[in-house]
C-alpha cells in the first residue's frame, strides 16, 4: 500500500512520470493471494472458478477468478477479478448485508476516462455498482430516505474496504454507480 501510495505521488508530482510507465509498474504492485486466496474464496462459499494469471495486451489479472455469487448476495451477473479483491468484495458485501447488486462490469482493459492510464478495471481490482439492493445510484444517491441510506452507509463502509472509492459525488462519469 505504501509503495501504491509513494507512485501515486509521484505521478502527481511530475509530468516526467509518463502513463506509461505508471501502466508497466502498476501490476508489480499488486499481490495475487496465490493457492492461500483460493482456498479462502472456496472455504467463505464463494462460487468461482479459478483463472489463473490472464492477459490482454497491456491488461492482467494476477490470480483471477471468475465469481458466479458470493455466499449471502446475489450478482446481476458473473464478474472477474483477482483473488483477493474477490475476497475484500465479499467483506464489504457481508458488512452492509447486501442481499443483490447490480453491477455495470469488473475486468475491462481500458484507460481512465480522459486519461491515458490504465483503469484499475484493466488490473482486476475494480467494480462498478449502479444498485444495492434496489436502491439505484443514479436516483436515490444522496435522498434522505431508505434507500439513500442505504447507498450512504455502502460509500461509508467501502472507503474501509477499497482504497479507491468513487461516487456521483466525485464527477458526473460516476453519476450512476459507485466505482470501487
Amino acid at each position: 500500500m505504501k509503495k501504491f501510495l509513494l507512485l501515486l505521488t509521484l505521478i502527481s508530482i511530475g509530468t516526467w512520470f509518463k502513463a506509461d510507465l505508471y501502466s508497466t509498474l502498476r501490476p508489480t504492485f499488486l499481490a495475487d493471494g496465490g493457492t492461500d486466496c483460493i482456498k479462502v474464496l472456496t472455504s467463505q462459499g464463494i462460487a468461482h472458478t479459478s483463472l489463473g494469471n490472464t492477459s490482454s495486451g497491456s491488461c492482467g489479472i494476477k490470480n483471477a477468478v471468475r465469481i458466479t455469487s458470493f455466499p449471502s448476495t446475489q450478482l446481476s451477473s458473473p464478474i472477474t477479478v483477482s483473488c483477493p479483491f474477490a475476497l475484500k468484495l465479499n467483506g464489504f458485501l457481508n458488512e452492509i448485508e447486501a442481499k443483490e447488486i447490480t453491477h455495470m462490469g469488473s475486468y475491462n482493459c481500458r484507460e481512465i476516462r480522459g486519461s491515458s492510464l490504465l483503469s484499475e478495471h484493466a488490473y482486476g481490482t475494480a467494480i462498478d455498482i449502479s444498485h444495492i439492493d434496489s436502491a439505484s445510484v443514479l436516483r436515490d444517491w444522496a435522498k434522505k430516505t431508505d434507500k439513500g441510506e442505504t447507498l450512504n452507509r455502502a460509500n461509508k463502509a467501502a472507503c474501509d474496504w477499497f482504497n479507491n472509492v468513487l461516487t456521483p459525488d466525485t464527477n458526473a462519469a460516476h453519476k450512476d454507480h459507485f466505482h470501487l
